[in-house]
């Protein structure tokens, strides 16, 4: 069973965490704010770290993969972490995940090395695939329906104002050293007492409660396979706001860390907001049609960043195209949930975290290019343009299939 009273009516789960079920949506919503701070410790300071191995071959290449490593090796590991979390449950998983990321991501405080600093970095890839994943997936185990959209709102708003907190701290971290900011993994290390208290494993994601469950469909496989492939495209685009806005606030005049960061976070804000939003959106439209306005926004703010000669304009800018991401990632995931029984969520939450993170990864190969033809504003502009052409393919899809909630 799952939603809001799914511990109280599940046999096996102590009482007192069955009771907890406040802390446990809270512990839910705390975890899946460490998201995204892989890349927020990291961004506002890149220009900075560059600089220190400036003296190294490729230094301009290998300090942009200090951002994106992380993500190659999330999108690696994502089928595998999706695997063992449908073979060993939820939530140890989760427990040691957290530990282990928390661990790689301060170990920069003390290396010395570049190459050192991008192992770890793929270390703690792997462990934040683990969280993502076993999190959202006890999302989707422990509620249903409306519900379930609600908690996936708040999920998306918490990864939003997350990111947009951690960011500003980073960036004024970074004005003391670019270092400094990794100091902000430990957060992960507080939130272990939480899970240990008040997450239980579903009894439906035993062996025994996957075997009654019905398999999902070739159809159902295909759409999983289709939402999967759009993350990818999106967040090809997306991740240029955290690892190409510092270099183009360089391009009109604006060269400090801080202002970096805070024009990331106006991204995030508005992001946060739309999250919170989504569980009433998603009572009113289809998802397809959510899709559209999720693109609309985006490329529009894209293209407005391309426009932009102020870090005013800027910032307007990048309160418009967060409202995009702030409603792609819950109706991303509940696409996903919706079609997924609890037996093969894992996986196929596994593969959308791979498609996920695979695209960030691939951000800086798509818009470095681009940017050296013309430059980054050429490459905020020409993105701009091409999620709009998805967001018209979306809206005319939604026209033929009603825009209202299916």
């Amino acid at each position: 069973m799952s939603g809001p009273d799914a511990a109280a009516a599940s046999p096996g789960i102590p009482p007192r965490i069955a009771a907890r079920g406040r802390l446990r949506m809270w512990t839910i919503l705390l975890t899946s704010g460490l998201a995204f701070l892989a890349p927020s410790v990291v961004a506002p300071g890149l220009p900075a770290l560059q600089a220190d191995f400036a003296h190294m071959e490729n230094a301009e290449l290998l300090s942009r993969m200090v951002l994106t490593m992380p993500m190659l090796f999330i999108a690696l590991s994502g089928p595998f972490v999706g695997y063992v979390i449908d073979r060993f449950g939820r939530k140890n998983v989760l427990i040691i995940c957290a530990a282990a990321y928390g661990a790689a991501g301060i170990s920069v405080l003390l290396l010395e090395s570049l190459v050192a600093i991008l192992v770890s970095r793929a270390i703690l890839g792997v462990f934040l695939a683990g969280i993502l994943t076993s999190v959202t997936a006890l999302l989707g185990d422990y509620y249903a329906g409306d519900e379930r959209n609600r908690i996936a709102g708040l999920q998306g708003a918490f990864m939003s104002f997350g990111t947009l907190t951690f960011v500003v701290i980073s960036g004024l971290l970074a004005e003391i050293h670019w270092r400094v900011s990794f100091s902000l993994f430990a957060v992960a290390f507080a939130l272990i007492p939480l899970m240990l208290l008040s997450l239980y494993e579903p009894m439906s994601a035993s062996p025994a409660g996957r075997s009654r469950e019905p398999r999902p469909t070739l159809r159902q496989w295909g759409a999983i396979g289709f939402v999967c492939g759009l993350t990818f495209l999106t967040l090809v685009a997306m991740f240029m706001i955290p690892s190409q806005t510092q270099f183009f606030l360089v391009e009109i005049g604006v060269s400090d860390p801080t202002r970096a960061g805070i024009a990331i976070g106006m991204f995030n804000l508005t992001a946060g907001f739309a999250s919170l939003a989504f569980g009433r959106i998603r009572k009113r439209l289809s998802p397809e049609a959510i899709f559209a306005l999720i693109f609309a926004f985006g490329g529009t703010g894209f293209v407005m960043t391309g426009h932009a000669e102020s870090f005013t304009q800027t910032l307007v800018a990048m309160a418009v195209g967060g409202f995009s991401m702030g409603a792609f990632i819950p109706n991303a995931n509940m696409a996903i949930i919706s079609r997924a029984s609890m037996g093969v969520r894992g996986r196929a939450l596994g593969a959308l975290t791979t498609l996920f993170f695979l695209g960030q990864f691939f951000s800086p190969v798509y818009s470095v290019p681009v940017a050296a033809g013309g430059s980054v504003a050429f490459a905020f502009e020409v993105t701009g343009f091409w999620l709009l052409a998805i967001s018209a393919a979306f809206a005319l899809y939604a026209t033929k299939g009603g825009w209202r909630a299916a």
